[in-house]
Parts: structure tokens; C-alpha cells; sequence
């Protein structure tokens, strides 16, 4: 009888063994993030009566893509989904850690936002939620915002720049600039076509700047002084936040898979089993 236990729970320990096994690899599979080099991108419901989409790339800072627009190599491939995906070895892959442009278009043509990216975005889906901005060099056009849908937007989605008319678009800053920087650049190139187009008081035009920036009235004020630009702002009339709130890059979002949660039940069921097991061995030594 005793033997008869034994081998029931060696048993019942492989088949929870198998069980995690697969439970595993079926969470790996389902993860939102993926593997490889593939990138993914959801048409927008305004895009119609298109027949290919494209997907370009290209070092930010650079002027060279990695590859010529909307050529063959930047061809998108229709999924069972309705998504499209792009595998970005077709031009090499990204350099780890180096930030890149993206943009997807069609042949309409039609085209998205700039977005940023990493290597931490394969497997990623861009997506658009209705979202469009002023174009930044053209303010009679309009441009699509496109986001990760797993990433956290302050560190890989739409490029944050100022527009001709001194608007602020998109939500993660550019690499290795900050939003001081952003301000005085402002300031010195923008804040007169702002103050002739927008239709704002100087005071309103730099309250809404220090919002989008996260920059307080007395960064605002220590900015504007430093600057030697003119400006009628006053800090006791100011909406600006009264400290600073930093939106510099974030770390990456996290997608959890619940590999970790399997593994720990499984694996403490398992050491119970084994451990009951070995009670019952010696039980039985000892009452020989």
C-alpha cells in the first residue's frame, strides 16, 4: 500500500511538472511584447482605400534612414489580426540602446506622427488613439499621433518638439535634451511667431510652455532672466506649476507575463508533494 502512495505522488509530481511547463510556454506566447526584431503597427480607422503600408526608420539625429522611403524594403506584411508587422532585420535591426525615429505610412499616402523607439520596443505594437497635432513646420496640416502600446509614452512614443506657432506636441522629450533646454530654444526661435499667430498674451503663451515642459514659475523666471528675451510674464500672475515636475525619460513600461506567479504556486506545490513524501518514506523505515 505504502509503495502503491510513493508512486502515486512521484506521478502527480510529474504531471504538475509538465503542467507548468506548458503553462509557461503558453504565457511566453501570449505576451503583448513578443520576441525578435518585429514591430507591429494597428491602422488607424481614418486610413482608407489604401493597398500597402510602410514602415520607415532612421537614427535619431541622423539623416540617413535605414533604408530609402517607402521602398521595398520598407514594405509592411498584413496579419490574420488585422495588423501589420514589420521585421526590422530587413535593415539590420537597431543598435542596442541607440534611440531611432519611426513612422508608418501608406500609399495614399498618409502617415504618422514621428515616434521614438529602442530595440526595448520589439515586439511592441504602435497604435493611434484619435490623437493629432499641429504639424510642426506647417500649421495648416495636421499629423497622427502613434503610441506603444506597452511602453510608458514619456520615454518611447511621439517626439516632443515645438511647432511654428510656439504649440508644444508629442510626450517624450528628445534624447539627451531636457525640458530647460527645450524652453530657452523657445524662447531665442519661437516666441515671436507664437505671440504674432496664437493669439495669447506672452503671459498665457509662457504659462501653457512651463505646463506641457513641467517647469515651475521659479525655473520659469531663473529661465526668462537668463535668457536676455524681453517677455511680459509676471510670476505672481503665473499658472505655472509651483515646483518643478521632471518628464524626463522613464523607465520602460513592463508587460507581465504571470510566468513568475505560475512558477511560484507550481513550485511550492511541488516541494509540498516531495516533502510529504519523504515522511512517509521514513513513517514506513520506522515502523519496520
Amino acid at each position: 500500500m505504502m509503495k502503491k502512495t510513493i508512486c502515486m505522488l512521484l506521478v502527480l509530481i510529474s504531471l504538475l511538472s509538465v503542467a507548468f511547463v506548458s503553462a509557461s510556454a503558453a504565457e511566453t506566447k501570449l505576451s503583448p511584447t513578443g520576441s525578435g526584431t518585429t514591430i507591429y503597427f494597428e491602422v488607424p480607422s481614418n486610413w482608407k482605400n489604401f493597398k500597402k503600408v510602410f514602415c520607415h526608420i532612421w537614427a535619431y539625429g541622423s539623416p540617413t534612414p535605414l533604408a530609402n522611403w517607402q521602398s521595398k524594403k520598407e514594405l509592411c506584411t498584413l496579419e490574420a489580426d488585422g495588423r501589420y508587422s514589420y521585421d526590422i532585420s530587413k535593415v539590420g535591426g537597431l543598435e542596442s540602446g541607440v534611440y531611432y525615429g519611426i513612422v508608418f505610412s501608406n500609399d495614399v499616402p498618409l502617415q504618422t506622427y514621428d515616434a521614438l523607439m529602442t530595440d526595448a520596443c520589439y515586439g511592441d505594437t504602435l497604435y493611434c488613439n484619435g490623437t493629432f497635432y499641429e504639424h510642426p513646420l506647417d500649421s495648416n496640416r495636421t499629423c497622427q499621433a502613434a503610441f506603444w502600446k506597452n511602453q510608458d509614452p514619456a520615454k518611447y512614443g511621439p517626439l516632443m518638439q515645438i511647432t511654428s506657432l510656439g504649440n508644444l506636441i508629442g510626450t517624450c522629450l528628445p534624447p539627451g535634451v531636457t525640458a530647460e533646454e527645450i524652453f530657452n530654444k523657445f524662447l531665442s526661435d519661437t516666441l515671436d511667431n507664437a505671440r504674432q499667430y496664437s493669439g495669447k498674451t506672452d503671459q498665457e503663451i509662457i504659462d501653457d510652455m512651463a505646463q506641457g515642459l513641467g517647469l515651475s514659475q521659479d525655473s520659469i523666471e531663473k529661465l526668462i532672466k537668463e535668457s536676455g528675451v524681453s517677455v511680459q510674464w509676471e510670476k505672481a500672475k503665473s499658472d505655472a506649476p509651483i515646483e518643478d515636475k521632471p518628464i524626463t525619460p522613464a523607465a520602460p513600461g513592463t508587460v507581465s507575463t504571470g510566468q513568475n506567479t505560475t512558477f511560484a504556486i507550481v513550485a511550492g506545490a511541488l516541494m509540498l508533494i516531495s516533502l510529504a513524501t519523504i515522511i512517509i518514506a521514513r513513517r514506513k523505515r520506522t515502523s519496520k
